[in-house]
């Protein structure tokens, strides 16, 4: 197990690895492919986010090489190229090596070092954008990285959002030693899992009663930082389900009162508080530096938002919902509770029906203008802090699991419903439209565009897609 490596880092999404490592690792021979990624700034270095994945034909795009053992055939390196310059995407040349000899450890050969140095410069002249290589085992990844400033970079790691989180670097990280106070924990996780956290940069969106026990159970984890967003105050009301909120709290803003107590559980915890909305510029460029974000905000457009930073971004969320229908004549129905896994690049709350248009084009107002409008109608929700720690356990849950890899399936991604009064948990498989705007190629809004896309968010053209359970 690796922690998160600081410097430059590539992100592929589950799908796009499953099919290059299919292709790649197949027969124990060497296969080619090239990688055209977005980019954006990380919370511990640049990352490069992989929008497409082009598999190299054997034979016709993956040649026997004049210097070494194979190669890219020239036309093909130059139809990718010529998009990565169209598209201003980064270019990446991918081929394996076996790991017989080194496991868990890859470097570039001298005949490589060689063929880069060679063709290169002349690739990065054309597209004008980074260029450079990648070279894989199923354990490890290298990259060596020439940048369009004339200088060169090398790879830190290469990450893989799944239900586990796959991090491959370009050999095993040293056994980092923990203290005394993680010895618990890390007889479940190891030093290096403890660790892993410890490097982590997590946000949460919605400091309410979902919000706080996620606040609270992340900072008893062992995660390094967190960025707290939440544009309201505590009123009267919260108090039985802020964790540790106290009467003289009220009128305080949330994101102080869960910071207070992210602190009290750790005090080496680093936390960035936003008191605005998500849709602010301020938290909508944070999110964008986080390892994992978790929405525990019930209004549409920060589902909105989430969702295009899960997917443009190439970073794990999970989303938390409670819904306690209470009719008029007080007649209580199925309280539902769910707590959502969204993976870049698969099926996303646009494609799920959990996004309404209509609802988030009058969030998109100030909450006066709503208010002023009649927008905001004065019923409030049922809410009961035990609800609340049914879904933001299994979220949290989830997330430990999945950054210390120790999910048993690696490709399960789906969400979790729990029904309490019938004592059911079930689980739902997300579904995705082919042609999304958010999770898939389809349009400039998609998958793995990170800064290149910056500025295309825009709401025109959002998909008129209705609710389906309010979760």
């Amino acid at each position: 197990m690796n922690p998160p490596a600081t410097g430059w880092s590539l992100t592929i999404p589950i799908r796009l690895w499953t099919m290059l490592a299919d292709h790649l690792f197949s027969d124990g021979d060497e296969h080619g492919a090239v990688i055209l990624a977005g980019y954006t700034d990380g919370p511990r270095g640049t990352r490069l986010l992989a929008r497409d994945v082009i598999l190299a034909a054997d034979g016709t795009d993956f040649v026997d090489g004049t210097t070494g053992y194979r190669a890219l055939d020239a036309t093909f390196v130059r139809d990718q190229a010529l998009r990565a310059r169209d598209e201003k995407l980064a270019y990446l040349a991918v081929h394996n090596h076996s790991d017989i000899l080194q496991p868990g450890a890859v470097a570039f050969s001298t005949i490589d070092i060689a063929s880069h140095e060679r063709g290169y410069p002349a690739l990065r002249q054309i597209t004008g954008q980074i260029v450079g290589g990648l070279v894989l085992t199923p354990r490890a990844a290298a990259g060596d990285l020439w940048l369009p400033d004339g200088t060169r970079a090398v790879l830190a790691e290469t990450v893989v959002p799944g239900n586990n989180i796959i991090r491959l670097r370009p050999r095993p990280a040293p056994t980092p030693g923990t203290a005394p106070r993680w010895d618990r924990q890390a007889l479940l996780f190891g030093t290096a899992g403890q660790q892993t956290f410890a490097r982590m940069r997590v946000a949460v969106v919605g400091l309410g009663g979902a919000g706080s026990i996620i606040t609270e159970l992340l900072a008893r984890l062992g995660v390094g930082e967190l960025v707290l967003i939440d544009g309201d105050r505590v009123e009267v009301t919260n108090l039985p389900r802020l964790l540790a909120a106290e009467p003289d709290d009220v009128g305080e803003l949330k994101v102080d009162v869960a910071a207070r107590n992210a602190r009290r559980a750790n005090s080496a915890i680093q936390i960035t508080a936003i008191a605005e909305r998500v849709e602010h510029p301020d938290a909508r460029d944070a999110l964008t530096t986080c390892d994992w974000i978790f929405l525990a905000a019930d209004s549409h457009s920060a589902r909105h938002w989430v969702n295009l930073t899960v997917h443009r971004y190439l970073i794990p969320a999970s989303q938390v919902g409670v819904k306690i229908p209470v009719g008029p004549d007080g007649e209580i129905g199925e309280i539902h509770a769910a707590a959502r896994l969204l993976l870049p690049a698969e099926g996303c709350l646009w494609c799920n029906g959990l996004i309404d248009s209509t609802q988030l084009a009058i969030d998109m107002h100030s909450a006066a203008d709503r208010r002023n409008a009649q927008y905001v109608p004065d019923v409030p929700a049922a809410s009961v802090i035990a609800l609340n720690a049914l879904p933001t356990a299994e979220a949290v849950n989830h997330f430990m699991l999945a950054a210390v890899r120790l999910h048993d399936d690696p490709t399960d991604s789906a969400s979790v419903l729990h029904h309490p009064r019938g004592r059911d948990r079930a689980l739902q498989d997300s579904r995705q439209d082919p042609d999304c705007p958010w999770c898939t190629r389809a349009g400039g809004l998609a998958r793995g565009a990170g800064d290149v896309a910056e500025g295309a968010a825009r709401l025109v053209g959002v998909p008129r897609v209705q609710a389906q359970d309010g979760l």
